[in-house]
């Protein structure tokens, strides 16, 4: 297991939830922190009818959700 967040973006187009998972060491993480890790990627809102597309530093940051990245053992 390792610790990783979901960030929630908002879309700046539409309002929708955009999902973005990371593994990341912290033991916490604001929001500035989380910007200024995850702003450079690229993110998509997958909502069928929006297709918006960019930086997540274009968007709004509406939540961090701090969880356990549990990896399946391999066969």
């Amino acid at each position: 297991m390792s610790k990783a967040y979901r960030i929630v973006f908002e879309c700046p187009k539409d309002g929708h939830d955009i999902n973005f998972q990371r593994k990341c060491s912290a033991a916490s993480l604001s929001d500035s922190e989380a910007m200024k890790m995850f702003g450079d990627e690229q993110i998509s809102c997958t909502n069928a009818d929006c297709g918006w597309h960019g930086k997540a530093s274009k968007t709004r940051l509406l939540r961090i959700l701090p969880f356990y990245w549990v990896f399946s053992p391999t066969t």
